[in-house]
């Protein structure tokens, strides 16, 4: 937060007779070098998103630092940033926008309010822009406040009475009757018990890579493990960390191309890597980044 001060102060002594337009995004200050870092050591590093290392290669990854000061300010420069995603006719194919200058965000608990209403869990940005956004905060912790998200392993109901389990790979915009679809690998069936009283029995797919479906939200029965989405250590809490606060734009068309498969063995993938890291040696590479 100082450093935003500071620069921002120099520019009233700098013109201090003239009224100092606030310049919305900076490139190669302290704050992108820092999630540059992240991005190279961790995410490409450590493979947590595989897509992440052909892009920074092929310099389609834009990184650039928002000077809002407040939530409204931010969202107006994301949404410039959007739309600069959106037509853009360089290399780019993703944008990190790193917000570290507005104060009530340093309160992870502000921050995911502002991600669940204002950003509409990520997808507010869809219809305007094409582009989805995913949030990342040094304190991120997974709460039931989240609802559904991508890598969450659930069991729907289906027109026909059966219980299916899966992992949910997407999620797409509400539609006009306010309802959000879900892209859903199905790995299993529950055979034994019922899965709405929380005791059942699963019989696995043999096919489970060519089972990808969409279905609607109001069919989930049940969060898989929701106990343990109350717990700081829990997968989605780490992975959404970083050394600040980033608003990261996707285009939707792009999340749309990705191979169903791949994305399923990432999400257990990165599953496994954290679950033997732990928290406290993934919160100190973070914080090395600067």
């Amino acid at each position: 937060m100082k450093t935003c001060q500071m620069a921002l102060g120099a520019s009233a002594l700098l013109f201090p007779r003239r009224l100092v337009r606030r310049r919305a995004v900076v490139e190669g200050d302290v704050h992108t070098v820092a999630v540059k870092k992240w991005l190279d050591s961790m995410i490409i590093g450590m493979s947590f998103c595989p897509w992440a290392g052909p892009a920074s290669e092929a310099d389609g990854i834009r990184i650039a630092t928002s000077m809002a000061n407040s939530p409204a300010a931010a969202l107006e420069d994301l949404k410039a940033e959007a739309a600069r995603l959106q037509g853009a006719r360089d290399s780019t194919v993703t944008t990190l926008l790193v917000c570290p200058c507005v104060e009530p965000w340093e309160d992870f608990t502000n921050f995911n309010d502002f991600r669940e209403t204002e950003l509409q869990n990520g997808e507010a940005l869809v219809e305007e822009f094409g582009c989805k956004v995913v949030c990342f905060h040094p304190h991120s912790r997974a709460s039931d406040s989240y609802g559904l998200q991508e890598g969450d392993d659930i069991v729907i109901r289906t027109g026909d009475g059966e219980q299916l389990c899966g992992t949910v790979l997407s999620i797409m915009p509400e539609g006009e009757d306010g309802a959000s679809n879900l892209k859903v690998q199905f790995y299993g069936k529950v055979d034994e018990g019922d899965a709405e009283n929380g005791e059942f029995g699963m019989q696995p797919f043999s096919d489970a890579a060519d089972r990808v479906e969409t279905v609607p939200e109001q069919s989930v029965l049940q969060l898989i493990g929701r106990e343990a989405l109350q717990d700081e250590d829990a997968c989605r809490s780490i992975l959404g960390r970083a050394p600040r606060i980033v608003l990261h734009l996707l285009r939707a068309a792009d999340l749309e191309a990705v191979d169903n498969q791949k994305a399923f063995q990432t999400l257990e993938r990165n599953e496994e890597v954290v679950e033997a890291m732990g928290e406290e040696e993934f919160d100190r590479r973070v914080q090395e980044c600067g």
